[in-house]
């Protein structure tokens, strides 16, 4: 009997080990062996409807390696999303006149060119380089999404590219050839690259640019970027230049709402998200500026935000001044009435130190309250909140007097 039971529950966790791993899968395109990484939340049903989010990893990275940095099994069980995580393909950049070849591992053609000035033997020269140009990566991501399509019962709606660095920009191509099937889109630290730039994209996208004022391998204005001694290199639209490049395509409000995040880790860094709202087909853009932020993907343990956290709010849509709080979370909180003329009314379930900001960033009202605040001082416009309580709530609201 004991033995019989020690059997089953060995099988029990046998079963949630395997559950709790992701799945290599291989499909054929273009002539190649293309494989990805899947993981399907134990949550899910046949007959469920379940979004899905492609996580497409940094240059020389590998697909593995972004699934154990990212970690997203928690966030997949506890949303019942499916992860998807591709693997880009080998690019080896070969010198003219047999002068030798740069490895330069899993590279996405994100549609990257770089004319580079270089000296040989005193001469100058001018290499013309495009990232891994004969790898069809588009069309391979797009057979990922229909076999994923295939097996599972998908959310259309729900279809979700995120991307940290060369990642990025593969997920702003997507979205430019693919929108008609892509919802949203989320690039860290990677832009729109030089030759997507003057494309007009198939459809009206949710895009979210991420990026860090300070980072030194994906500049911030210019999309410059440097390896080793060599560069910088131009290699497309800075970050806010790739933000406007949608916002003008999706007709989004020209005037952001701006919102600046607790400022409550001695990380060095500020976090302020800047979102164009109202576009075509309701479509949203947003910039999340990171102030002094560096190359890096940021995961909420030491800094006053998680990416990934950030990402699902976006692509979700409850990046609103509506929404409900989830517990330990930096959580959305309804203000009412809004628009509002001689007070406002949080719904707290504890006293809190209340912030209130304008557009400007500058704090123009502090006090304690139970809910009530008395706003009848401050002028029309926009305000931002935030609350000093274990659940860091903030909230959006507009004042006309």
């Amino acid at each position: 009997m004991r033995k019989t039971i020690f059997t089953l529950l060995l099988g029990l966790l046998t079963l949630t080990s395997q559950a709790q791993q992701p799945v290599e899968k291989t499909i054929v395109w273009d002539g190649l062996d293309r494989h990805y990484l899947e993981y399907v939340p134990t949550t899910y049903t046949a007959g469920d409807s379940a979004p899905v989010m492609f996580y497409l990893h940094g240059m020389g990275d590998h697909a593995a390696d972004a699934f154990n940095a990212i970690n997203p099994i928690d966030f997949a069980e506890a949303k019942g999303w499916i992860m998807v995580f591709p693997q880009a393909v080998d690019w080896t950049y070969s010198l003219p006149m047999n002068l030798g070849n740069f490895p330069m591992g899993p590279s996405w053609n994100a549609g990257i060119h770089v004319d580079a000035a270089v000296s040989y033997l005193g001469n100058p020269y001018v290499l013309s380089v495009d990232v891994n140009p004969d790898v069809d990566d588009s069309g391979f991501l797009v057979k990922a999404l229909q076999t994923v399509e295939q097996e599972y019962d998908i959310d259309t709606d729900s279809i979700f590219f995120c991307g940290f660095s060369l990642g990025g920009f593969m997920s702003h191509r997507m979205a430019i050839e693919h929108g008609d099937v892509i919802n949203s889109i989320a690039a860290v630290s990677g832009n729109i690259a030089n030759t997507m730039s003057t494309l007009t994209p198939v459809a009206n996208v949710n895009v979210l640019q991420i990026h860090g004022t300070a980072d030194t391998v994906v500049s911030y204005d210019s999309a410059s970027v440097s390896y080793g001694q060599y560069g910088p290199y131009n290699v497309g639209l800075g970050a806010e230049a790739s933000t406007e490049y949608w916002r003008a395509f999706n007709h989004c409000d020209p005037q952001a709402v701006v919102e600046f995040y607790p400022d409550t880790h001695p990380d060095g860094l500020t976090f302020e998200m800047h979102s164009f709202l109202n576009g075509d087909n309701n479509s949203r853009v947003a910039l999340l500026k990171v102030n002094n932020g560096g190359h890096y993907w940021y995961n909420g343990e030491n800094n006053d935000i998680d990416y990934l956290t950030e990402i699902y709010r976006f692509f979700t849509n409850t990046l609103d001044v509506t929404g409900t709080a989830e517990n330990g979370e930096k959580g959305l909180l309804t203000v009412y009435p809004n628009p509002a003329a001689d007070f406002i009314v949080l719904p707290l379930e504890e006293p809190a130190e209340v912030r209130i900001f304008d557009l400007t960033g500058s704090e123009v009202l502090h006090e304690h309250t139970h809910g009530r605040i008395d706003v009848s001082q401050l002028p029309n416009g926009f305000y931002f909140l935030n609350t000093a309580t274990v659940h860091n709530y903030r909230a959006r609201f507009v004042i006309s007097h």
